[in-house]
């Protein structure tokens, strides 16, 4: 039938080659088999589609869990990515920053320092993620795991605290240095960016058409 195979392209979307077109197959055969048996209970045509394809799950999140199972560097490649982002990121608002208050100095990003940098992101973002991984079976609240709310509201309120020494301590702060009160949370905006930016363009961001009755 052109909808089931259709919606089993969906699903095998970008996934590799060979595993695809055996997974395609078990799949079609499987929905097909499914078909009959509604068809022979008397369903129209239309409606046992439509039940084969709702009973087997929707197909833009069967392509997203067939491609974390067939890529099991997924997680690490995202981690990679989020903390070079991150880096990038702060790198680039500390020298603009710098370049604004002093122009007159050179203010060049020393590699000791992106490496160093590299360091300190990554084991804070490792943590986080290990931390993410083992409270997924655990937690009973799942919105907690969003990654805005995981990641971004103990970096907000790490930097709010950090906030009291604009004004206890004010002479150490001038000329752009109050930014580092608030790397924490930048750090964690940006790197959730990235995450979740690469989790788009890996996953898949647009949802599927179906072409059955809805």
């Amino acid at each position: 039938m052109k909808e089931i195979e259709q919606y089993v392209d969906e699903i095998t979307k970008e996934l590799p080659d060979e595993e695809k077109e055996e997974l395609r197959e078990e799949m079609v055969g499987h929905l097909e088999e499914h078909l009959k048996e509604l068809l022979i209970q008397g369903y129209s045509e239309e409606e046992a589609v439509r039940l084969v394809i709702d009973s087997f799950g929707d197909e833009v999140k069967l392509n997203q869990e067939f491609k974390r199972s067939f890529f099991p560097t997924y997680k690490l490649v995202r981690f990679a990515w989020s903390v070079v982002w991150t880096v990038a990121g702060l790198g680039l608002l500390s020298y603009f920053a710098m370049e604004y208050y002093h122009p007159e100095f050179d203010n060049g990003f020393p590699l000791d320092s992106l490496w160093m940098g590299m360091f300190y992101i990554g084991s804070l973002a490792g943590a986080g993620e290990l931390m993410h991984h083992l409270l997924q079976e655990e937690i009973k609240w799942k919105w907690i795991l969003n990654p805005w709310v995981f990641f971004m509201v103990p970096s907000l309120m790490i930097s709010g605290l950090q906030t009291s020494m604009l004004f206890t301590q004010p002479e150490q702060y001038q000329d752009g240095l109050w930014l580092d009160l608030y790397a924490v949370a930048i750090g964690a905006m940006v790197y959730v960016s990235a995450r979740q930016l690469f989790n788009g363009l890996f996953l898949g961001g647009h949802k599927a058409k179906r072409n059955v009755v809805k």
